[in-house]
């Protein structure tokens, strides 16, 4: 008797231990984890994704050219439309591997969708989404640490929380069984703008993911992020319910009306949620003025290319790399931000004055005017991470873009707005490495008066 109560009490314990096991800890792999509203990278830091859509679907060929010039914007996240033949063109296996090495060589998260399945009700273009990622399973399986999979790009077009959550109920499991344990990103209903959807049944779809590593997205235009009311809402009715959250696309105007990007940043940012910019180029005439640059090169941004990249709580100011991409934790904390004086770097083709008033150090550095002028300073820092730019600037005639460059990658054509007195250029966060790194201005538009450079944490 003893022996057999004995035994009991084992196979009590062993049951209580496995009960007290996550489903997804018996099969976890080194990736991104959803974590009731955040989503934690590989290294188990936080992961706020910033970033821009590329159309590869209709655009094929001009991938490493986009990829490159999205990557020097600053942004830690590139979500690229893909064609499974439904309606676009089939992008077979060898595309998605160069994809995601041209993503990788960037530093840059991939988030990965199906957009042939946009805006239909029918389950089995959803389906074909699903069979699309497991015929693709020999180049994501042990990319969980650096893909997203965004199933399929908004599917379910009516405003209907409960045929969309059913379909994604069904469609969930078969990529878990498939051996896929990536993040999973799921736009909402009603082409993207039916936050309902997942304020009602978000609960459901999540809990029907074995590895509880699905998070939502909202794409907010004219019907989900009209004005800053609306867009708040929107946000909330997710991460309260303990949800993960990103605006998978947004735009500053759309067909039946005007979005509210500035809230859209700006809650997002205060929020922790990720954003997802609409899109780098190649919107056609009906929608040009959601292209962000004028070419695949990023030659000139837009007006909307501006707001996403250099405006407020943009890419430059709120873009962090992802760490698995740049060491495993942030860097200690500096002492003291580091300055460093203009005047004492690298000259080429610039002077020094002291005209202007208002300069720190023993003056300032212009003549910004002929091609390949350029002012270069050298940083020393104690660790590799990512750490925060300012420059100190006068632009007395007009804003002007000219190029900056760190460790001789280029950040794009930074816009430096006017400003007849010295002023800081906030260029959010950019990665250095352990030791010395250069910082670089070369001349695009010239007429810039540079005062110094500062890093800090």
């Amino acid at each position: 008797m003893q022996k057999v109560i004995t035994f009991l009490l084992m196979l009590t314990l062993v049951f209580s231990f496995a009960q007290g096991v996550p489903a997804s800890a018996a099969t976890a792999v080194n990736g991104f984890q959803v974590s009731g509203s955040k989503l934690l990278d590989a290294n188990g830091n936080e992961f706020v994704m910033r970033g821009i859509n590329h159309a590869h679907a209709w655009w094929k060929g001009n991938e490493a050219t986009a990829i490159k010039a999205i990557a020097r914007t600053g942004a830690n996240t590139v979500r690229v439309a893909l064609g499974n033949g439904d309606r676009w063109g089939y992008d077979d296996i060898n595309t998605v591997r160069n994809i995601i090495s041209l993503c990788e060589q960037n530093k840059l998260i991939a988030v990965l969708e199906i957009h042939d399945a946009t805006g239909s009700d029918d389950y089995t273009k959803l389906s074909n989404a699903v069979d699309y990622f497991i015929s693709m399973k020999d180049v994501l399986i042990g990319k969980e640490d650096r893909v997203i999979i965004n199933i399929a790009n908004e599917w379910y077009g009516t405003w209907d929380s409960r045929g969309w959550a059913d379909g994604y109920k069904r469609s969930i499991p078969r990529l878990r069984e498939a051996g896929l344990k990536h993040t999973l990103l799921i736009d909402c209903a009603g082409w993207g703008q039916f936050p309902k959807s997942v304020h009602d049944l978000g609960k459901e779809v999540f809990d029907s993911d074995s590895e509880k590593n699905t998070m939502f997205a909202i794409h907010m235009y004219e019907y989900a992020g009209g004005n800053a009311s609306q867009v708040k809402r929107n946000i909330d009715g997710v991460i309260n319910q303990g949800l993960a959250l990103c605006i998978g696309e947004f735009g500053l105007r759309h067909t039946d009306g005007d979005v509210d990007e500035a809230t859209i940043m700006s809650y997002s940012q205060e929020k922790g949620v990720g954003w997802i910019a609409w899109s780098w180029y190649g919107n056609g005439d009906t929608w040009k003025y959601l292209d962000m640059s004028t070419d695949w090169q990023g030659s000139r941004l837009t007006e909307w290319g501006e707001i996403v990249v250099n405006g407020n709580n943009g890419l430059k100011e709120t873009s962090v790399i992802c760490s698995v991409f740049g060491g495993s934790s942030p860097p200690p904390p500096l002492e003291d931000s580091i300055k460093i004086e203009a005047e004492d770097g690298i000259l080429r083709g610039t002077v020094i004055s002291t005209n202007r008033p208002g300069y720190s150090g023993s003056g300032y550095v212009t003549s910004l005017d002929a091609e390949n002028d350029s002012v270069e300073i050298t940083v020393n820092v104690p660790f590799a991470g990512n750490y925060h730019l300012k420059i100190r600037y006068a632009c007395p005639f007009d804003n002007k873009s000219n190029y900056v460059y760190v460790n001789d990658i280029n950040l794009g054509d930074t816009l430096f707005p006017q400003s007849s007195h010295f002023t800081d250029l906030n260029m959010g966060t950019v990665h250095l490495n352990a030791g010395n790194n250069t910082i670089k201005i070369v001349k695009n538009w010239g007429w810039l008066d540079v005062d110094f450079f500062e890093i800090s944490n």
